[in-house]
């Protein structure tokens, strides 16, 4: 019997170890026989990095790397693909740790890529996990490649899946909620990048793999269950922090991947439409303060271009 390829599944785990051990139990449900799981532990506080080691210490096919400092998901991710590259695996599985991956993911993730020669990053169904038949996401369609525009398929993040969906197709963006990164493609395309901190680098990522071209597929037979901003804002759909890095990202994407021609008439056209707002739209001036704030910092950025350190004014402190 031809022996499976071997998957090296990469989680990122940070003050949520209730649930990076739900995922990880349902990963290990999976009826795919040959992976092994990395859980990034990216500076939690020590008890809650202890829960993980008391129930995978002496679990031979779950390794736990544990940083002494918070290297935000790009960190976490990279130091996942650097420990996981050195079994040699043929695939990386990259995670959100507050997830439930069905039993047949990993199978179909990896029957796909293989299909198209290890040269697609594939990944699948996202269902919202608070409504499990409602879809969260799947993929993006391209509105204008040259402007980094991307619509998501799904509407709202909610919608029922009638088999709308049910067929194979190729993305103009992933997300990397979960996708399966052949080994052939990360040696080509290197770490995710370090001018991200977390939100964006999943863009650039792909965009940086579509260049070199490769393909972004999605897979209707892969499903996932997802919460929605848990890590990052305990489950609020509204915070300035996650506002103001979704700003600061769509900004460092627009600047590494537009012509420059565009990114400017995108920069100034953005910043003048912010700055006018208070004279035409008194209550949305408190929503301004996260944008207005990503555009000193990145404008800062553009003048020292060094990686992004996870500062962010709206928390008090980056948990080092």
């Amino acid at each position: 019997m031809k022996k499976l390829p071997l998957v090296t599944v990469i989680l990122i785990n940070y003050n949520h170890s209730k649930d990076t051990i739900k995922c990880v139990e349902s990963v290990l449900k999976s009826e795919y026989n040959n992976f092994h799981v990395f859980i990034i532990d990216n500076g939690s506080e020590e008890q809650d990095y202890k829960k993980l080691i008391e129930i995978y210490e002496n679990n031979e096919i779950v390794s736990i790397i544990h940083l002494t400092k918070n290297l935000g998901y790009v960190g976490g991710v990279n130091k996942g693909l650097e420990e996981a590259a050195k079994i040699e695996p043929d695939f990386f599985l990259i995670m959100n740790n507050d997830t439930i991956i069905d039993k047949d993911a990993m199978h179909a993730l990896v029957e796909t890529a293989e299909k198209y020669g290890g040269n697609a990053i594939v990944s699948g169904k996202v269902y919202n996990m608070d409504k499990p038949d409602t879809l969260q996401y799947i993929g993006q369609w391209c509105r204008n490649r040259k402007k980094i525009d991307f619509p998501p398929y799904v509407k709202d993040g909610q919608e029922k899946d009638l088999g709308q969906y049910d067929n194979e197709m190729e993305m103009a963006m992933l997300d990397d909620i979960y996708w399966l990164l052949p080994n052939k493609v990360f040696r080509d395309v290197g770490y995710y990048s370090n001018y991200f901190f977390l939100y964006g680098e999943q863009n650039d990522y792909a965009l940086r793999a579509v260049k070199k071209g490769y393909k972004l597929i999605y897979n209707p037979n892969a499903k996932i269950w997802h919460y929605h901003h848990l890590t990052t804002a305990d489950g609020k759909k509204e915070s300035p922090s996650i506002d103001y890095w979704k700003a600061y990202a769509l900004l460092m994407l627009q600047y590494l991947h537009c012509k420059r021609k565009y990114f400017l008439i995108f920069y100034f056209k953005n910043l003048i439409k912010l700055l006018a707002t208070p004279l035409f739209c008194k209550s949305q001036v408190k929503n301004l303060k996260p944008q207005l704030f990503a555009y000193i910092f990145f404008t800062k950025w553009i003048f020292n271009k060094t990686p992004n350190d996870g500062f962010n004014p709206f928390i008090k402190k980056v948990r080092q």
